[in-house]
């Protein structure tokens, strides 16, 4: 893009923006379902006064939430109406959380170097119902060490086709992984893993086989076999998409992961 065009281009700018996914077919757009990205676009045109195309670093699936989800958009607009002028268009589910500007041809996805996804269980008998939205409870016997053991053959750069949602539309099934372990705060266990990238129903699929470690249906060994290439038969099944959040996405020169809001 020349000088004269870039001028004469609206602002690039960066929002992040967070939301329960329980209600949407997932963040990208279709035509027969509501989505997160059309809930956004439809809220930005409306205070722009024009259609708005906007690209999310993460296409998460049906039912996953996002408290930091990135976007990335051009429009001729201040940081502040991005925020609370599309936040008064939005349902209460979905929030943008900040706006920063961006440098031109910005991408969300294609810029991002590394996400972090979350994934909540609660070790407890009968879970509350102000936990189960965003958990899923499981027995309090799981042999966490093995558990432990086993997410952290995760990292490094594996083939992931084992824990791939079958009919995906990636081709290139190797991705780096940074960290995987699991973190205990009393009943509650989290698993947190950062990478590059992720192919489709990736940390589920993680999760539901790992959970089969903790629960002695599978060894350390047979984990770590999967991490070959194997087929998606041979891995556990995917855990329920609600315990799963979409926590930030970095990027090579964006500093904080959150910009500061402006003022109203």
């Amino acid at each position: 893009m020349s000088a004269e065009e870039s001028a004469l281009s609206p602002p690039t700018w960066r929002l992040i923006v967070s939301y329960r996914g329980d209600r949407y077919a997932g963040w990208q757009r279709q035509d027969n379902a509501i989505t997160v990205q059309q809930m956004l676009e439809e809220a930005l045109a409306e205070l722009l006064g024009a259609p708005v195309r906007i690209t999310g670093a993460s296409r998460t699936d049906a039912g996953v939430h996002a408290r930091g989800q990135v976007v990335s958009l051009a429009a001729e607009a201040a940081a502040g109406a991005l925020v609370h002028g599309t936040n008064s268009r939005l349902p209460d589910d979905v929030r943008v959380l900040a706006a920063a500007p961006a440098p031109t041809g910005f991408h969300a996805r294609k810029h991002a170097r590394a996400k972090e996804y979350r994934y909540h269980l609660r070790r407890e008998p009968v879970l509350s119902p102000l936990d189960a939205p965003f958990a899923v409870r499981v027995e309090d016997d799981l042999d966490l060490a093995a558990m432990r053991e086993a997410a952290a053959l995760l990292v490094g750069r594996h083939d992931f086709t084992a824990f791939a949602k079958v009919g995906g539309s990636e081709t290139h099934p190797f991705r780096r992984l940074d960290l995987a372990e699991w973190r205990e705060d009393g009943a509650a266990l989290t698993f947190v893993v950062r990478g590059e990238g992720f192919l489709r129903g990736m940390v589920r699929a993680l999760v539901g086989t790992l959970l089969e470690v903790g629960r002695g249906r599978r060894t350390v060994a047979s984990f770590a076999g999967l991490l070959t290439g194997r087929a998606r038969a041979e891995a556990g099944p995917n855990a329920p998409a609600h315990g799963l959040v979409l926590q930030r996405v970095d990027y090579p020169k964006s500093g904080s992961p959150d910009p500061p809001v402006s003022p109203r």
